[in-house]
Parts: C-alpha cells; sequence; structure tokens
C-alpha cells in the first residue's frame, strides 16, 4: 500500500524537477548576457548641437543633405527613432540629461530666480568623478553657465561665446550684449575639446562637446548655400520669435506673420512673408550643415587618435524649434516654448564599440541616457532615476516606455520685456497619441487665466494638425489620467 503511495509521489517530483528545469533554462535565456554590451572603462564622449530637429537631418528623411556626416556616424551606431526631450529649452533639459530626472524633480526651470541645482542630487559627472574618470565639458556657455550647479562639476570646463562678458549674467530684463547673439558655435568648442582630449588619451574620460550652431540667430552666412536668390530686407542677424501663437496679418492677399526681434524686443513686430519664412528655414539648415562639417572633423580626429574600440560616442539635441507652425516661431509658446514635435522630439545616436548597428522603433527619453550609460559602465547610481535603462530595447527589441512626458513651469521676472504671465506646460505622449495641456497662471501662479489642451493621433497626423479633443474623449480621458498621475510623482 505504501508502494502504491509512494510511486506517485516520486513521479510528480521527478515531473516536477523536469519542469522547473526548463522553467529555469527558458528564464535564463530571456536573461541579457552582460558580455554583449558592458564596456567597463570606457571613454564617454556627448555630443550636443542644440536646437536640431530631429525632421532637419537627412538621414532622417529631410529634403536637403544637412547632416552627411552626422548621417556616416549614424550608419555605425545605435539610432532610436522615437527619442524625446522634456522640456523646450536647454537649461532643464541639459540638466535632465545629466541627472535622469524630470524638470519638475530636479526643479531648475528659471534663468533669473537664483536656481541652482541642489548639491544633494547626484550627476552622470559626479558618479564618473568618483569613478576615476577625467572630465570636462567644453560648451557654448548660457543655459550651461556654472551657476546653475552642473557644469561646475567636471573636473575641467570652458566655454565659447562671441562676446567678453559672462555667458549669461543674472540680471533680469533686455541684455545688451549677452544673449544669443553671443551664443558660442562648435567651431570654437570642438578645437578646444580636440586639444584636452589629445592630452588626455592614456586616462578614462568623459568629454561633453557642446555648440549653439542651430539655435537662432543661427550661424552668420546669410543663407547662401540654400538660398541664394533671397532678395528680402528682413534682418536675420538677431532672433526673430514669438512667445505666443502669433495671428496672421493679411496684406495685399498675401499673408504674414508677426514676430518680434531680439534686438529690438515688443517695441514693433517683424512681418514675415511665406518667401521669408523660407529663408529662415534656409538660414537654419545651412547652421546645421556647418556644424555637422564641425563635428565631422571631431570624429574623424577621434578615429585617428585610436580610442574608438573603448569609446562610447552619444549624439543628441537638447530640443527642436519652430517656424511658424500653428503660428510659433523659435518655440513661440508663452515664453519658454511649445511641446510639438518640433521641439520635443530629437535626434538620440549612440555608437557603442560592443553592439552592432541598428535603428531602434521603441520610445526613449533623455533621462533614460544616464541609467544606460551606468549600465554600460557597470556603475550604480547614487539615486532613484526617473530614467530607464535602454539596454533592454536595445538588445531583446523591449519597449523600456510606454509613454514619454514632458512637463516645465516658468515664472518670468516682472521686468521680462517679452511676456509676463507665470506658464505651465504639460505633454505625454505613446506611440500614437499625444496630449499637450498649456496653462497660463495668474499672478499668484494659483488660478489658470487660460488652458489649451490638444489631443492628436501622431500615426496619422504627424503635423499635429487636427485636435481630437472633442472626438476622442475616451483618448482623452485615458492620458489625463496618465499625465494626472505622473504629475503627482513628480512635481514638487
Amino acid at each position: 500500500m505504501k508502494k502504491r503511495i509512494i510511486r506517485p509521489i516520486i513521479i510528480f517530483f521527478v515531473l516536477s524537477i523536469i519542469i522547473l528545469f526548463f522553467v529555469l533554462v527558458k528564464s535564463s535565456q530571456q536573461k541579457i548576457d552582460n558580455s554583449l554590451f558592458i564596456c567597463k572603462d570606457c571613454n564617454i564622449i556627448l555630443i550636443t548641437m542644440t536646437n536640431l530637429r530631429y525632421d532637419h537631418m537627412s538621414s532622417n528623411g529631410y529634403f536637403r543633405p544637412t547632416t552627411p556626416n552626422l548621417d556616416q556616424f549614424a550608419e555605425k551606431s545605435l539610432v532610436f527613432d522615437n527619442a524625446f526631450s522634456h522640456s523646450s529649452w536647454t537649461l532643464p533639459e541639459g540638466i535632465s540629461i545629466y541627472t535622469g530626472l524630470y524638470p519638475y524633480e530636479h526643479g531648475i526651470m528659471n534663468r533669473y530666480d537664483g536656481s541652482k541645482l541642489s548639491n544633494t542630487i547626484p550627476t552622470l559627472i559626479d558618479i564618473l568623478n568618483i569613478n576615476g574618470y577625467k572630465t570636462a565639458a567644453f560648451t557654448g556657455g548660457f543655459d550651461y553657465n556654472p551657476d546653475f550647479g552642473l557644469s561646475n562639476r567636471f573636473s575641467e570646463y570652458q566655454e565659447c561665446t562671441k562676446g567678453k562678458l559672462p555667458s549669461y549674467p543674472r540680471q533680469a530684463g533686455p541684455r545688451v550684449v549677452a544673449g544669443p547673439s553671443q551664443y558660442g558655435e562648435f567651431s570654437c568648442t570642438i578645437s578646444k575639446a580636440l586639444e584636452w582630449l589629445r592630452a588626455s588619451t592614456n586616462k578614462k574620460i568623459f568629454l561633453h562637446v557642446q555648440g549653439y550652431d542651430a539655435h537662432c540667430p543661427f550661424s552668420q552666412r546669410g543663407g547662401y548655400m540654400y538660398d541664394k536668390n533671397y532678395k528680402g530686407k528682413i534682418d536675420y542677424t538677431d532672433c526673430l520669435w514669438t512667445f505666443d501663437r502669433s495671428q496672421p496679418v493679411i496684406q495685399n492677399g498675401k499673408t504674414f506673420y508677426p514676430v518680434y526681434s531680439a534686438k529690438t524686443g515688443t517695441s514693433s513686430a517683424v512681418l514675415l512673408g511665406e518667401r521669408d519664412i523660407y529663408h529662415l528655414i534656409s538660414v537654419y539648415d545651412e547652421s546645421i550643415r556647418f556644424a555637422d562639417e564641425q563635428i565631422g572633423i571631431f570624429l574623424n580626429a577621434v578615429r585617428k587618435m585610436g580610442i574608438s574600440d573603448k569609446t562610447i560616442i552619444v549624439f543628441t539635441s537638447e530640443h527642436g524649434d519652430m517656424f511658424g507652425k500653428k503660428g510659433r516661431f523659435m518655440r513661440g509658446g508663452p515664453l519658454r516654448g511649445t511641446f510639438y514635435d518640433d521641439v520635443l522630439h530629437v535626434p538620440f545616436i549612440i555608437k557603442h564599440p560592443k553592439i552592432s548597428p541598428k535603428t531602434l522603433d521603441g520610445l526613449a527619453q533623455h533621462i533614460d541616457l544616464m541609467p544606460t550609460l551606468l549600465d554600460f559602465l557597470r556603475l550604480k547610481s547614487q539615486n532613484n532615476l526617473s530614467g530607464a535603462s535602454l539596454v533592454p530595447l536595445i538588445l531583446q527589441n523591449k519597449e523600456v516606455n510606454s509613454y514619454i512626458f514632458a512637463g516645465s513651469e516658468f515664472n518670468p521676472d516682472k521686468n521680462n520685456p517679452y511676456f509676463f504671465k507665470k506658464t505651465r506646460i504639460n505633454a505625454v505622449r505613446s506611440k500614437q497619441w499625444k496630449l499637450i495641456e498649456e496653462t497660463i497662471f495668474d499672478s499668484a501662479m494659483q488660478n489658470p487665466t487660460s488652458q489649451t489642451i490638444e489631443l492628436y493621433d501622431i500615426v496619422n497626423d504627424k503635423e499635429e494638425s487636427y485636435n481630437l479633443k472633442n472626438e476622442k474623449q475616451d483618448v482623452l480621458r485615458s492620458l489625463q489620467e496618465s499625465l494626472n498621475m505622473w504629475l503627482r510623482n513628480t512635481r514638487k
């Protein structure tokens, strides 16, 4: 009797062992092989071309050959086709890249209120410094100014500007000399970076090279590369921008958009016609092309140094720009910009010496860069990051993000010459749907005086032309729930 009882138990036990064995084998097969991506002690080089739109790179289908050198770089790299920023300007976005935190979490969203990144928030720079890296950055200054608590953490930091004054004095009100016309370009930062790099090849290094070439007023070569026949009289030697939606003006049957010049403030408007806007875009594209030439020189020099097999190179842009869509120019929202894909959709490319080139469709965010690099280097962060490592997406094509989020606030100084109201803009985006909420507040930043809600089907409406908030109420509610949950978790 006992044998009859024991035999089924033995059979059950054996079957359980067999099933457990196959489960363990299957789960082990699903694990990522560290040897495929770990690049311990590898160098890291980060290149950021501020203001470069994703869709103005020739490798992304643009009709002009704006980025031949970056196109070649992309062919040898991991290309993230659906990568996004979290803000529409450089200061909060640069800090998000380095902290793995959203702007609401690190809190740096204003140039003039004394905001400075807390010493209690560790950055990628700090972690690499602790782990024996020689760290350096060469930037065009301004939003990378050490005053904001980020670039002062590099072992060496230098900036290039076109003026002799500090890159962004913190005084409020009109800037007479220090402003966009003084932004530093790659022609300066790259030469400094190469000099530093050649003296550091025997060490493990982290290097950031940045340029404002593609930021208004762009590299001043006049559009002669792409629009030689322009006969208009518009002055493009400074920024032409809007700070809200510009309402078109009809004159003699033609449409013009009122914009403001950085030189004149709001004292008078400049009217841009269709031909003028075409030239503005041509000047922008020309600036990208010249910046690409400088980056090509840099990448070629790195290759000749013989360090490519131990160097991870990242290229991205902090944000994009607007050229009249929905009446907005130079990001053209309530002072600090809008969240259309023209602004948030950015190029994001990683060249890894151990990973074969591929194009990836999964959603990626700037805050994912820090955890991804730490995974590559097999290093740990000292705090919880909101970003996620992109390694599962890279090696297993597993989606890391169901949604991407963007959000920031701006409280203008009372002396601000362009815009006087406090604003908040948030967005949530999946691969198909995108919700944008823009709110303008009263002086106490408590009661909204106006709010716009926009819902777009990105798959079928890439230009974000048709607001579906009334037609797709179920989608709207679902995205609002996701956005509100994100806000509860991130806003301080």
